[in-house]
């Protein structure tokens, strides 16, 4: 089974760089991007293309991991609160020890006036 995963894996990685060749190969017109005024150099438009997929690789894991970082904190956060009202339940639910009584102090009778 674990073979059969790793030849589609291959597979499919082969079939994704064939794809990125072909695709740089066949969109090799030089294109100028204009934004805002500010203009690009003339570059192929392949090379645009695979930036901007490039950048979304690299800023779409981030942007999901910042949401899941905090949640583990609170996790995180939660779980030692937890423990630590574990640890005070186990010491209320442990049997007290024997208390030895109380001395009563003996206090002197009261003499009687004769």
């Amino acid at each position: 089974m674990q073979s059969f995963k790793r030849l589609i894996i291959v597979i499919v990685a082969l079939a994704l760089a064939a794809s990125v060749v072909f695709f740089t190969l066949e969109n090799r017109a030089l294109t100028q991007i204009v934004f805002f005024g500010w203009q690009t150099p003339e570059l192929p438009m392949a090379l645009y293309v695979m930036g901007a997929f490039i950048l979304g690789l690299v800023i779409g894991p981030v942007l999901s991991w910042w949401p899941h970082q905090r949640v583990r904190m609170r996790c995180n956060k939660q779980a030692k609160l937890i423990k630590g009202y574990e640890q005070r339940i186990a010491e209320l639910q442990q049997p007290a020890a024997p208390e030895e009584p109380e001395q009563v102090a003996q206090l002197p009778a009261a003499q009687k006036a004769d």
